[in-house]
């Protein structure tokens, strides 16, 4: 912003009054229309981020179904696989005994959350509305890295006697003994995973309520 000197020389109080008179007006105008500026720049910023916040939430609440019955499909998986071990380890016959741990997740995304942050868009929200949306990205953020560790790590270890024997009936009793163990403490994951993605469908179901 520029302030220029008068183009006619000062010639006592009056004009000089009068001059800084004018610059302080302009001055006002010109900070209030810059003012201005920011402010509708940073309605359209949270505007455009609480937009695609929404978006991805509802998103990722039709993603949290999908995840949902999968993951009751695992659990019911993961229980015919107990009881084929359980009946091999008592030396009952199984006709082709086959046990598998292959679990399906689809991730959760982020991305406009981030962006909201990165952007700056977040310190423009309310307070309330802040604590909403980290509220929610916080535990979506907890089930993701729990399932994904679940999907990953646990079934790499319980097939890995599996992958060696070959044919589930040559399993040893100390490997299925090992494997009922191993698919009972999946499973109580699988059900700690449940109580916390309900938890987080409610949190989907309010944040979509008050977007």
């Amino acid at each position: 912003m520029d302030v220029h000197p008068p183009h006619q020389p000062v010639r006592g109080w009056k004009d000089f009054a009068l001059h800084l008179l004018t610059i302080t007006v302009g001055l006002f105008i010109a900070l209030t229309l810059e003012a201005a500026v920011q402010s509708m720049h940073h309605r359209h910023l949270v505007r455009d981020a609480r937009q695609n916040l929404r978006r991805e939430i509802a998103a990722n609440h039709a993603r949290y179904a999908g995840n949902a019955r999968s993951l009751t499909e695992n659990r019911d998986r993961l229980a015919r696989d107990i009881e084929q071990l359980r009946d091999l380890r008592d030396g009952k016959k199984v006709d082709q005994p086959h046990l598998s741990w292959s679990w399906s997740w689809d991730g959760f995304n982020d991305t406009a959350w981030n962006t909201a942050r990165d952007s700056g868009a977040i310190s423009y929200m309310d307070p309330d509305a802040i604590s909403g949306y980290a509220t929610v990205y916080i535990q979506q953020e907890y089930v993701n890295k729990t399932a994904t560790a679940i999907m990953i790590n646990e079934e790499s270890r319980a097939g890995a006697a599996l992958e060696v024997a070959r044919d589930p009936s040559k399993l040893t009793a100390a490997e299925i003994e090992t494997l009922l163990i191993r698919s009972a403490e999946i499973d109580l994951s699988f059900g700690t995973l449940q109580t916390t993605m309900k938890q987080l469908d409610d949190m989907y179901t309010n944040a979509l309520k008050g977007s």
